[in-house]
């Protein structure tokens, strides 16, 4: 918090560069998407089976429909977010070591380690698929034993055994998950900051998280991660949405998105730049205060 409020402009300028364009790029080639809550708006208030129910339920499916258009926002938005991922972190490493970065310095850096960023992201997809197959089976036979339970009549033990299999697939995933995507983070940040390797950053992040005095700590901070970029995510939906609702002003809710956006995003990069220091000093025991002190006279 300190990180990202001391530096809290240009952060957003960094961010703002990327995100206002995709924006604008979504509410003129998918504007349905923000006419949704409209539509849902009118279908619950119109009697059932009116003329007006069966005009909101036409524009629901057409503006809910995605289409080629919303196809290509979704890739422009993922390599648009590459570049500004790298340049935010980027620049996020440089004011936290005391540094001043320009905007230009920064995307400039975003520029030429975003094909080191795409592998870095590919990689991670494969190594997160690979890991949730395991998990799959697990539910696939859980499911398995409570439908022969319930065939047999034990309908409180197929109830018990089905809760407690939820709870722990549950579980495994949501730990599972937060251990890669918090491990992803911190390949970005060494290709942003100090490997254009992508092999190497990769293998750097995974050394780090596997280390005895990191290895609980990477799965709270992907959890504390993951918690604000899918936990704040929601409100900003609904907020867009309502207000959409409210005002029939469909770019209402890519306002509310952008801006949310640049919040949540800027919160989450000063977090994983901080937590990938730390995760440094503790695994190879450096110790940052006295590189910074000048030697005594």
């Amino acid at each position: 918090m300190t990180l990202f409020v001391s530096r809290f402009v240009p952060m957003v300028a960094v961010l703002a560069v990327a995100i206002a364009p995709l924006m604008i790029l979504s509410a003129v080639l998918a504007p349905g998407q923000g006419r949704v809550f409209t539509d849902i708006g009118a279908l619950f208030g119109a009697g059932p089976g009116t003329s007006a129910a069966r005009t909101a339920a036409q524009a629901l499916q057409r503006d809910s429909a995605s289409g080629g258009s919303l196809a290509f926002v979704l890739l422009a938005s993922f390599a648009t977010r590459l570049l500004m991922w790298t340049a935010a972190a980027a620049y996020a490493a440089a004011a936290y070591a005391g540094r001043t970065m320009t905007l230009q310095e920064a995307y400039a850096v975003g520029l030429r380690r975003w094909f080191a960023q795409l592998l870095v992201g590919l990689a991670f997809a494969i190594i997160g698929g690979t890991m949730f197959v395991p998990l799959f089976i697990a539910y696939i036979l859980a499911f398995v034993v409570v439908g022969a339970l319930i065939a047999l009549k034990l309908i409180v033990a197929a109830a018990i055994l089905g809760v407690i299999a939820a709870i722990v697939v549950l579980g495994v995933v949501v730990i599972a998950g937060a251990f890669v995507f918090m491990a992803y983070q911190l390949a970005t940040v060494a290709v942003a900051t100090n490997e254009p390797n992508p092999v190497t950053a990769i293998s750097t992040s995974l050394r780090s998280v596997f280390a005895r005095a990191t290895l609980w700590r990477t799965v709270v901070g992907g959890l504390v991660a993951l918690a604000v970029t899918e936990g704040g995510t929601i409100p900003l939906v609904a907020v867009g949405g309502l207000l959409t609702a409210l005002t029939h002003i469909g770019a209402l809710y890519y306002v509310v998105l952008g801006l949310g956006q640049v919040l949540l995003d800027g919160l989450v990069i000063a977090f994983v730049i901080v937590y990938a220091v730390d995760v440094r000093v503790r695994r190879e025991g450096i110790d940052l205060l006295s590189l910074t002190q000048s030697p005594a006279v």
